[in-house]
């Protein structure tokens, strides 16, 4: 049977574009087999690979070390690399281990003379590949595949019903996203964030969605570090105890419609950000820098280990260096290349993030505008099914 090797890494990969590509290419009935090999990457929960079991099953998950092993040119058998994240090192390499072709989903004309095909997401991107030299027939606009991770759930009643809300009551949700830097504390800080808004704003509830490639663990270390109690099991915290009237409710079943419900989501950036634009919510972006030395760094300055002796005074000034050259970090803004949605950077507390959200919520033409101004990006879905066009009628041919 043909070959048909996903390459991936972060979290927001697996779930952002890998799980949108295997499902368009199921539908149409894709002849091949279909592995995935999750890369190493500094961002990593470590529960990628088992979520990449939920999309492709158990025996067809593996690391890049463990494919590596097993990797070799075969006769008869025919095979693909389809990168979708990470260092495009690795698809170079198995690509001419199994001497195969090898397709990539990317903003970035690398490797040129060495991929076979290239996804673009938008016109900027094709215009680069085109001005570096990449031949057309070598370059596939297909569009974001993020907006096709997030549902079409455009309508409000019918996610206010599901979220259980009722007449006159309101909704934010917080999204701590599925990096562990952020999300081990996020959770907390964000909790404690709805509380202080909340005690204003007593017709309000608050959603926590979480992420599907998150360590439950690290979300409970969290909320026991902060001194915050909770229900649920002894695994999974299930909602916020404290003595508003407002529920904080973490929220795993239903996070799109958990989103859509919301008059207002704040988030770490990440997928999250574009998933929320698509779902035309406003956005609060919020980037707090309370414990930089924590966040991870590519390259070089990754690397460095922080036993060393004035390693996080090293890593801590890295980052504001990073922060201060860096235009935009929500992905909206960075796409459009001016700000659509409000972000903010720095040391925060709870009770910064809660006074931006009331700044918010109290000004109905904001939140219009933040709206309005989506219409700057283009939201178009299908880039899934483009790629899953092209890859079985490589498959095919």
């Amino acid at each position: 049977m043909d070959e048909l090797f996903i390459l991936t890494n972060s979290p927001g990969e697996v779930s952002g574009w890998v799980r949108p590509v295997v499902s368009a290419l199921r539908s149409g009935g894709f002849p091949a087999k279909v592995f995935v090999a999750v890369l190493p990457c500094q961002y990593a929960s470590g529960m990628e690979s088992e979520y990449a079991k939920e999309i492709v099953g158990e025996r067809s998950v593996f690391t890049f070390k463990e494919l590596w092993k097993t990797a070799s040119a075969v006769r008869n058998k025919k095979r693909l690399v389809l990168q979708l994240g990470g260092d495009p090192f690795f698809g170079a390499l198995l690509s001419a281990r199994m001497r195969c072709a090898w397709m990539i989903y990317t903003a970035r004309p690398r490797w040129k003379f060495r991929v076979d095909h290239y996804f673009v997401p938008d016109a900027a991107a094709e215009k680069r590949f085109l001005l570096r030299g990449v031949s057309p027939d070598r370059v596939s606009k297909v569009g974001n595949l993020i907006l096709d991770s997030a549902p079409q759930c455009t309508d409000i009643d019918d996610a206010r019903r599901t979220m259980g809300l009722s007449e006159g009551e309101e909704a934010v949700s917080f999204l701590a996203g599925s990096r562990p830097f952020e999300y081990r504390s996020g959770f907390a800080f964000f909790s404690c964030a709805a509380m202080e808004f909340l005690r204003k704003h007593p017709n309000y509830h608050a959603f926590l969605p979480v992420a599907p490639t998150v360590d439950e663990k690290l979300i409970i270390d969290g909320l026991n570090d902060a001194g915050l109690s909770w229900m649920g099991s002894f695994s999974a915290a299930e909602e916020i105890i404290w003595d508003g009237q407002g529920r904080i409710r973490l929220i795993r079943e239903k996070n799109f419609e958990a989103i859509k419900a919301s008059r207002l989501a704040v988030a770490f950036p990440g997928t999250n950000n574009l998933q929320i634009t698509s779902l035309c919510v406003p956005l609060l972006t919020v980037i707090p820098l309370n414990q930089a030395e924590d966040i991870p760094l590519d390259g070089i300055p990754g690397m460095i280990p922080m036993s060393i002796p004035g390693a996080r005074k090293l890593k801590k000034k890295l980052v504001y260096w990073y922060s201060g050259r860096l235009k935009y970090a929500s992905l909206p803004n960075r796409i459009a290349g001016k700000e659509i949605v409000p972000e903010h950077r720095g040391v925060m507390t709870p009770s910064m993030v809660a006074g931006l959200m009331e700044d918010l919520v109290n000004d109905p033409e904001k939140l219009s505008r933040i709206v309005s101004g989506y219409s700057d990006l283009s939201l178009e879905r299908g880039a899934a099914a483009r790629i899953a066009e092209k890859v079985t009628g490589y498959f095919s041919s």
